[in-house]
């Protein structure tokens, strides 16, 4: 009888060990797991969510006339990065965001059209830009967009697995804003290059 006690109570620490290790390796599922969440911070969660507003919400701005979707754009770029607030182990991320907002902003308030009205769509609203601006305004978005990809992949190396993504998201708007750009006037395109020359001295 005794003999058998003690084989129980040798029996019952390896029952437990299962138990503590499944306990140690639980989590939400929206990060990185084991040893290499703890040590970055970053969530597929997250990255997920930054990623997906930068495509699908930068592609819904061109169901705006081509006045407007800059400042869409900036509105898109502003949600991404303000998702990231608080977020310390993304702040190389939110900080290229926040450039290409940046630009945007100083694009709105350089080539803004003040002759014609606001566009309202749901629960945003969007200024216009002046016609004649248009492909100086890609060129510097899309000069603020190579910045904001260099910041990425120049981040630290334990980020590159979630930054290589977002600047991937960044990449595909780059092909969007190249393929507007296509379907304007050839005198538009010239005027636009002497704004563009202008804007540089």
């Amino acid at each position: 009888m005794l003999s058998h006690f003690l084989r129980v109570l040798v029996f019952i620490p390896f029952l437990a060990q299962p138990i503590a290790a499944s306990e140690g390796n639980s989590g939400d599922g929206g990060g990185d797991s084991g040893s290499g969440y703890v040590a970055t911070g970053l969530q597929d969660r997250t990255t997920r969510q930054i990623v997906k507003i930068l495509t699908r919400d930068f592609a819904r701005c061109r169901k705006e006339k081509k006045i407007y979707r800059w400042d869409c754009y900036r509105k898109t770029y502003r949600f991404a990065a303000n998702q990231l607030n608080g977020k310390i182990s993304y702040s190389h991320a939110q900080d290229a965001l926040e450039h290409v907002e940046e630009e945007l902003d100083r694009i709105m308030a350089e080539y803004r059209d003040p002759t014609k009205p606001n566009r309202r769509r749901l629960t945003q609203t969007y200024a216009a830009i002046k016609p004649e601006a248009i492909p100086a305004a890609r060129a510097r978005t899309e000069r603020a967009m190579d910045q904001a990809q260099t910041m990425l992949l120049r981040a630290p190396s334990h980020t590159q697995s979630h930054y290589v993504r977002i600047a991937d998201a960044i990449n595909s708007n780059k092909v969007l804003l190249r393929s507007a750009l296509l379907f304007l006037p050839n005198q538009m395109i010239r005027l636009a290059m002497v704004i563009v020359k202008t804007t540089r001295l």
